[in-house]
């Protein structure tokens, strides 16, 4: 009796040292995991800082690399203006002063573009019902003065009526940007053509701006509206991202083909105004 008692005894004991063994080994994977977890939440942060930094640091260098030319086009001419041949030959004299009041103008206008990237996430839009129509007969008028003197045509023929919920100055930007763009890859180009047209495709506008320049090889298309990429050799290369920015502010998309030889059209497809619930339109 008393040995089977002593043979029972020990069970109890078994069952509570096989349920402490239990906790312990699920503590030290659950500790386990925890640390795991924790370096790799570190590792991930780490690895982000350092493409931020790597970004950062490329931007610098493109930044810089911009600035540095017209500033040392700049300084070189202002030297130049301290030789008395020069200060005493007036033509000399406006050439160099021609040339510090261009590259100045030059460094002007990458700043400005720099700051209206950076500016792009409180970039506020003033909306209110805009006939995409009217800007591309207008931009086309406005075009065909400068361009004719570049022996460059322009096409309007394809503008279809389309009225937009937009903002009519940085729409403006993006579109004088995508034309100025397409004149100049066709500048000196014998039957140069610039094409715009609008047409109504089921709920979207779509607004067309194209040329028959030379193209962009296809390994320069891939990243074209990434910050800091040019297919131009001057340029901070914002332009694209800039614009990219201001049509999907407005629920829009941009999208460009290009084939070298042929050329280049970039479509902007933006919400039209009708379609748009009226909780939008107030």
């Amino acid at each position: 009796m008393l040995l089977a008692l002593a043979q029972q005894s020990p069970l109890p004991n078994t069952k509570l040292f096989f349920w402490v063994n239990v906790v312990v080994v699920l503590s030290v994977v659950l500790f386990a995991a925890g640390v795991v977890v924790a370096l790799l939440r570190r590792t991930i942060r780490h690895r982000v800082e350092e493409e931020k930094l790597a970004a950062m640091g490329t931007a610098t260098a493109r930044i810089l690399h911009q600035v540095k030319n017209p500033l040392q086009t700049i300084v070189l001419h202002a030297d130049l203006l301290m030789d008395d041949g020069i200060v005493g030959d007036p033509v000399s004299r406006r050439e160099v002063s021609e040339a510090i009041v261009g590259e100045s103008q030059r460094l002007v206008a990458m700043l400005n573009e720099l700051s209206v990237y950076a500016s792009g996430s409180r970039r506020a839009l003033a909306r209110e019902p805009l006939r995409l129509h009217d800007m591309l007969r207008h931009l086309a008028r406005q075009e065909e003065r400068e361009a004719a003197e570049r022996g460059i045509r322009v096409d309007a023929s394809g503008v279809s009526e389309a009225t937009i919920l937009g903002d009519a100055y940085y729409l403006q930007q993006a579109l004088d940007n995508l034309v100025r763009n397409a004149c100049e890859a066709m500048a000196g180009q014998p039957g140069a053509l610039l094409m715009l047209g609008v047409e109504r495709v089921g709920t979207m506008a779509s607004v067309r701006v194209a040329d028959n320049g030379p193209g962009i090889p296809p390994e320069r298309l891939e990243g074209i509206f990434e910050p800091f990429v040019s297919t131009k050799g001057k340029g901070m290369g914002l332009g694209l991202s800039i614009c990219r920015e201001i049509v999907e502010a407005h629920g829009g998309t941009i999208e460009v083909q290009s084939e070298p030889g042929v050329g280049t059209t970039f479509t902007l497809l933006l919400p039209l105004y009708e379609e748009m619930p009226a909780v939008v339109r107030g």
